[in-house]
């Protein structure tokens, strides 16, 4: 902007000692505001002369003669400010107007236009982050679909969540708690649209600030945030495997936003399984145990948020919030079971038929203040969470012989109900005004209480029509658990680009639990001291080097905990220990990334994890053919790696994007005599081509070589997917039309498991092939925002299931 220079000349007389200082900053970041024009004014508002700001936002006219005065500040993407009755006097000819805030301008648009897309791979200092809203393919899916593709994730089949191979993770939603999230994992995934996922955080070594639950680390999914204006987006998908509808609508002002969204959906599982055990004794055959099972089930489920916030000023904000979601997740199947034993010679041999339902629900409530200061990135932040949370299991289980005559019936429920209080206060202080130095403590008490009813009625053999109560697999269990933490982090960065991060974090865990009848009661208190140290340098602009250290915290939960037995299948019975312990993992990590004169990114991750006390599920099997899954500490898990992750451009239109992994896993039970180690790898690769007429492709195939388990391995599985969108209406609206495995029908993977008690082969198929489409549409009037994103509770102590 061109600064006047004609107008009404200062004196030049030395006699005339008046000074005028100031300095500019941003209202809501304090930083400084350089090469802003200054204008001053005389007292009838004439034009004197005028100056732009130095690099630090200051200004300075000197040589004034006594008088009134005023100031018009101006500004490229700032409020306009003007300031009179700025009076020089011979008793104060010096005048500081010390700082001066400028709002930033918000502008008004017409459409929203992209350009250009963000690379799907970035690196952040402790993070990799994954731009799922760069990633055409995701559209019309779930977060599975999503997850499948973030580096260092892995997701098979049935949608297990792993990093590096360790499903001891924790998910967050926008960097807060989400008890749909902590529950079931796998299941919860599938709720949330992939259109509505920003972005997906992987941090394997985090912060003090994170609660040290996850000993593979913490998985961020970021939303899609609000602009200001009003403004909102609705998507409809149709296939034949999943349907979805879903939108969102808001407003956004200088001071008040309120967004909502909804999101209701279908998905369809199918599968065939085929499983032959035989029981051992002494490593002899004692029987064989031949299964085939018939799966086809539609999940239903359907969220809702509500979201307000409001800024007093520059400097205070609240925010509020309140989401639900519920549905129900079917287990249902027909199941054709042989058993035949040695010794005696016994041959079992039925039909059975389980219809099982699991209705769930969640009301959660999030209230937050964050107080900036005038010091750039000096924060300090209050937080506090409710959340009621109910989870239900019923089935009603029959067998019948091979001529159709009921031979047995049970049924069962599993009432569960947890209210759980959250508080937390974290503050960051920097020691310099660049950010380099940081300071940062915090805070956190989380109470959770849980219920858990349970019943089973079974029948007779002389009367299957008649129920009676199984009292010794009946009961009620309760279980409280408090988790209290401080911490406290310092970053130091000097002149030659090292960066050294060192944090501490405290938590004492109590956890209670008794039962109504026959089982004794527990009670756990134990504290924990969790290091973090990260080092770092910056080689060149280019290039970075990293190692860091840290400790995780895996806590058992309430359906570890429970000792109910899931009899549906009572070949195959399911329970909870009451007398799991947390277990602790040590991470190690060696990184490099580099980014060449093109663009093209490349990041190398060595790292080592170690646990001992590890929770693992273990299998038994009796001589009646009948196996027990129970989490137990059993074990220690090793795992040595090598992370590859790579993303650039060729050409204008194509972007291709990938990683790999290479890794050793061992485990080791001196309890159960059982070691398991070998090597494994897998790849992942994303393309996405830019075609005339708004049209775009995009394709992304991964393969594994599959997983090690205490007593077993899985065998390789694969997954690919293309995609092709076409824009109209102003790039306002879309069509995707998606494919996912097109020439593969079903999808076929082996599973071999052995103890001393037995020796199990399975075959499962998949029925993954689909075709969807989607449509896709946002409307309103979109503003630019400077507004930084509210602060809100993250639950990081939690293991998921």
């Amino acid at each position: 902007m061109s600064l006047l220079t004609q107008g009404q000349q200062l004196p030049s007389s030395s006699l005339n000692p008046g000074q005028l200082t100031g300095m500019l900053v941003d209202s809501l970041t304090s930083q400084p505001v350089p090469f802003a024009s200054v204008a001053l004014l005389s007292e009838s508002g004439t034009l004197i002369t005028g100056q732009t700001t130095s690099e630090s936002g200051q200004f300075s006219f000197t040589k004034l003669i006594t008088g009134s005065y005023g100031l018009k500040i101006t500004y490229v993407g700032y409020q306009s400010r003007s300031l009179s009755g700025i009076r020089i006097t011979d008793s104060q000819p010096l005048q500081n107007l010390g700082t001066i805030r400028l709002k930033a301008l918000s502008r008004q648009l017409n459409e929203v236009r992209i350009s250009t897309r963000k690379a799907l791979i970035e690196e952040k200092a402790d993070r990799l982050v994954y731009n799922a809203a760069s990633d055409l393919t995701n559209k019309g899916g779930t977060a599975v679909d999503v997850l499948r593709k973030a580096p260092m994730l892995t997701v098979d089949v049935s949608g297990k969540v792993q990093i590096r191979g360790s499903s001891s993770i924790k998910v967050l939603l926008n960097g807060r708690p989400s008890g749909l999230l902590a529950r079931n994992l796998s299941e919860a995934l599938k709720m949330i649209p992939a259109n509505t996922i920003l972005a997906v955080e992987v941090m394997t070594s985090p912060a003090a600030r994170y609660d040290a639950e996850g000993a593979g680390g913490v998985i961020n999914i970021i939303t899609k945030k609000q602009l200001k204006g009003s403004n909102g987006n609705l998507d409809v998908t149709a296939g034949n495997y999943v349907q979805s509808l879903g939108g969102s609508y808001g407003f956004k002002r200088e001071k008040f936003g309120l967004t909502f969204s909804g999101n209701t959906n279908a998905e369809r599982e199918k599968t065939i399984a085929e499983m032959t055990r035989t029981s051992l004794a002494d490593g002899q055959s004692t029987g064989e145990l031949y299964q085939r099972s018939y799966a086809n089930n539609v999940s239903r489920g359907w969220f809702g948020d509500l979201s307000m916030e409001y800024a007093f000023d520059t400097l205070n904000r609240v925010n509020f919030s309140m989401s639900s979601w519920g549905g129900t997740w079917p287990g249902s199947s027909t199941l054709y079971n042989r058993f035949q034993s040695i010794n005696p010679p016994l041959t079992q041999e039925y039909n059975q038929v389980v219809d099982q339902k699991n209705p769930f629900g969640n009301l959660e409530w999030n209230l937050g203040y964050t107080r900036l200061f005038r010091k750039p990135k000096q924060e300090l932040s209050l937080l506090g969470q409710y959340s009621y949370t109910f989870d239900n299991t019923r089935y009603v289980s029959n067998q019948f012989n091979l001529t159709n005559q009921p031979l047995y019936r049970e049924t069962s429920t599993n009432l569960s109900r947890n209210p759980q209080w959250t508080w937390q206060v974290d503050y960051t202080h920097p020691f310099s005004s660049n950010g380099r130095h940081v300071f940062e403590v915090g805070a956190k008490l989380v109470r959770r209480e849980v219920s858990s009813v349970y019943e089973v009625y079974h029948s007779q053999s002389e009367n299957v029509t008649q129920l009676i109560l199984s009292n010794d697999r009946s009961n009620t269990f309760k279980y409280s658990q408090q988790v209290m933490a401080g911490y406290a982090s310092v970053k130091l960065t000097n002149r030659k680009l090292w960066t050294l991060q060192l944090g501490t974090r405290l938590e004492n865990t109590k956890m209670y639990g008794q039962f109504k009848t026959t089982i004794p009661p527990f009670q756990v208190d134990f504290q924990n001291l969790i290091p973090s140290v990260v080092l770092s340098k910056e080689l060149t602009p280019q290039q970075s080097i990293k190692v860091s250290y840290t400790q995780r915290i895996s806590r058992p939960m309430i359906w570890d905990l429970n000792p109910f037995i899931n009899a549906s299948d009572p070949k195959n019975l399911v329970a909870g220990n009451p007398k799991l312990r947390p277990e602790l993992a040590h991470l190690a990590e060696l990184a490099y990334s580099v980014t060449t004169e093109n663009g093209t990114y490349v990041n190398l991750n060595l790292y080592r994890r170690q646990t001992a006390n590890s929770i693992e599920d273990v299998r038994t099997v009796d001589n009646a053919g009948v196996s027990t899954t129970m989490r137990q500490n059993v074990a220690r898990n090793e795992r040595t790696g090598l992370n590859l992750n790579a993303a650039g451009e060729f050409g204008r239109n194509l972007k291709v994007n990938g990683g790999g992994e290479l890794y050793y896993a061992h485990f080791n039970s001196p309890s159960l005599g059982i070691k398991n180690s070998g090597w494994l790898w897998q790849v992942n690769l994303n393309m996405a081509y830019e075609l005339p007429r708004n049209y775009s492709i995009q394709a992304n195939g991964m393969y594994s070589t599959g997983w090690i388990l205490l007593q077993g391995r899985n065998s390789a599985w694969y997954d690919y997917s293309l995609a092709v969108r076409k824009e109209f209406w102003d790039k306002k609206g879309s069509l995707i039309l998606g494919v996912n495995n097109p020439f593969t029908y079903p999808f076929r993977q082996k599973e071999n498991t052995q103890s001393d008690t037995f020796r199990a082969h399975t075959a499962n198929q998949y029925f993954t092939r689909s075709v969807k489409l989607t449509f896709s549409w946002q409307f309103g009037q979109l503003r630019n925002s400077s507004e930084e994103e509210v602060r809100k509770i993250t639950h990081d102590d939690a293991r998921s299931k």
